[in-house]
């Protein structure tokens, strides 16, 4: 456990602590996050050593505050530990900037756009469902979170699927690569460089010769009254990408854990499909994943405490998606609870452009699964890991079925 210090007058601080390799956290996070919460709702890190201060909010309200506050909380670097890294846009920028590549993307994952879309993410969700039920059993992870999303946008962009696999590979290595075993981004800039060379490719001969597909109606937006550039392009497709990818997938093997471990409501989701969409927004809330992080613009205080310009928060959607306060009986999952206002995706002028994607994937690998896999399990001595880092999720998911 980290030892915590408080100081008169100043917020609890926890040395050393790390997101991204707290043992606690990686050996159950969600409990872990709640017990953080109830001992205190804001506390600092001296991880970034004297360059700033980490502030970490726990609470919903906080959480929900400072994401809607961007004129003090800057989402112009969203590393808790920064360092060179791939820019991505529209997620570090801010208004009026922001707002203008905000509205190129957003009409193109539109609810009326993204419904056109159903019946290929359907096809594609039974196929990979079928060849993975072919196997009976084996890693839900690889065999079929990972593959789901990512075949998704490989389609959409245009490239080609049979790279399926290095795809995610490189998206792994820049999500999910602790900064303590890499501490100069070597490998992540590596694996971003990768993915934007592999893009700027495509965008080049989508410019040159536009198809029917989303790389080619992004080159035709415009920014400022004219074509957008190659390199905030690159940055608005790396975004996409790499969001995209983890989002969906993490969810779902919480998700498929979560049903395998309870078959009473597994089988009510059988039974009763018209509740997957609301089953949808709780495992959404009972599994947040991402972890996003603001800087700070000028001297403030917030939640009581006070902090310095260049100072960074650190919002886990985790901890706020438990929050008593704002969820009754926030540990118990309510497949039908209402109201749920959850920060899965969020919240102020960077929520989730994709949200009306994810959700549409999410409910169809939640009907299609079950249609062809009502029951299952988990493999009797599976050992299951966790990460957490910008968003958590799990390493394996051993299932089986008769």
């Amino acid at each position: 456990m980290t030892q915590i210090t408080t100081p008169a007058n100043e917020v609890p601080l926890r040395s050393g602590f790390d997101h991204y390799t707290d043992p606690e956290l990686l050996a159950d996070h969600r409990p872990t996050w709640n017990r953080l919460r109830e001992e205190s709702p804001v506390f600092t890190s001296d991880v970034a050593g004297d360059r700033y201060d980490l502030f970490y909010l726990l609470g919903y309200e906080d959480n929900l505050k400072a994401l809607q506050d961007w004129e003090t909380f800057s989402s112009r670097s969203v590393l808790y530990i920064d360092q060179p890294h791939q820019q991505m846009i529209p997620e570090e920028l801010d208004p009026p900037e922001h707002t203008k590549y905000r509205r190129a993307l957003s009409p193109h994952f539109a609810p009326n756009v993204v419904r056109k879309w159903e019946a290929d993410i359907r096809e594609l969700s039974a196929s990979l469902i079928e060849e993975f039920k072919a196997a009976g059993g084996g890693d839900f992870v690889s065999g079929f979170a990972n593959k789901f999303p990512t075949t998704m946008f490989l389609r959409l962009f245009g490239l080609p699927v049979e790279q399926r696999d290095q795809w995610i590979r490189w998206a792994h290595q820049v999500l999910r690569t602790p900064i303590s075993e890499d501490p100069d981004g070597k490998i992540r800039e590596g694996a971003a460089a990768a993915i934007v060379g592999a893009l700027a490719e495509v965008i080049a001969a989508r410019r040159a010769e536009p198809r029917a597909d989303l790389i080619s109606a992004l080159v035709q937006e415009e920014i400022d009254g004219a074509p957008v550039a190659d390199a905030p392009l690159y940055a608005m497709c790396f975004l996409l990408y790499t969001a995209g990818l983890d989002t969906v997938a993490n969810v779902l093997g919480y998700s498929f854990r979560h049903l395998a471990e309870n078959p009473g409501l597994r089988r009510m989701l059988v039974e009763k499909p018209e509740m997957i969409p609301d089953a949808v927004e709780e495992f959404l809330r009972f599994y947040s994943i991402a972890t996003t992080v603001r800087v700070v613009t000028k001297d403030t205080e917030f939640a009581g405490v006070a902090m310095k310009e260049g100072d960074r928060i650190v919002c886990p959607t985790s901890s706020a998606g438990r929050d008593p306060e704002q969820f009754p009986d926030p540990d118990t999952f309510i497949p039908d609870r209402k109201p749920n206002r959850h920060l899965a995706f969020g919240a102020g002028p960077h929520r989730c452009v994709g949200s009306h994607l994810a959700r549409l994937e999410l409910r169809i690998a939640l009907e299609e699964w079950h249609k062809r896999i009502p029951d299952y399990r988990i493999a009797d001595g599976a050992e299951i890991g966790e990460y957490v880092g910008s968003v958590a999720g799990l390493t394996v998911l051993p299932l089986e079925w008769s």
